[in-house]
C-alpha cells in the first residue's frame, strides 16, 4: 500500500502562489513545534519566542494578500525571517546534541533564503516593467 500524502504531480498541480503560501505555513508550524518542545525542555522564553514568531508567520500566510499591497517585496521579507530563524533552529538543535537534524535545518534555510533571493529580483523586475 502507498500511503504518500502527496504525489510530486499533486504539488506540481498547485499554483506557484499556493506552493508558496505552503511553504510559509508549514515554517511557521516547524518553527511552534520546536517552540513547544524548548518549553517541554524548561527554556520557557526561548520556547515562546519561537511560538511567537512561528504564530506571527502563519499569521502573514494568512493576511499574504491584504498586506502584499502595502510592502514591496512581501514574500522575499518573509522568505529571508524564516531562512533567519530556521538557522536559528539549527543552532538550537545543535547546543541539544542533535547531528542531522541541524543539517536538514540548515538546507531548508539556505533554500529559503533561495527563494527569497528569487522573489526579491522577480518583484524588482515586475516592478521595473510597470
Amino acid at each position: 500500500m502507498n500511503y504518500t500524502l502527496f504525489t510530486k504531480n499533486d504539488l506540481m498541480a498547485l499554483s506557484k502562489e499556493t506552493r508558496k503560501q505552503m511553504a510559509h505555513a508549514l515554517a511557521g508550524v516547524i518553527i511552534s513545534i520546536k517552540g513547544i518542545d524548548k518549553i517541554e525542555h524548561h527554556h520557557e522564553i526561548m520556547g515562546s519566542v519561537l511560538i511567537g514568531i512561528g504564530v506571527v508567520i502563519i499569521g502573514l500566510t494568512i493576511y499574504h494578500h491584504r498586506l502584499a499591497k502595502y510592502i514591496k517585496s512581501f514574500d522575499a521579507l518573509v522568505f529571508l525571517v524564516e531562512a533567519i530563524v530556521l538557522s536559528i533552529v539549527s543552532i538550537l538543535y545543535l547546543q541539544d546534541g542533535k547531528k542531522a537534524l541541524p543539517i536538514a535545518y540548515v538546507v531548508a534555510s539556505l533554500a529559503y533564503l533561495v527563494a527569497a533571493y528569487r522573489s526579491y529580483h522577480r518583484d524588482k523586475k515586475a516592478i521595473s516593467h510597470h
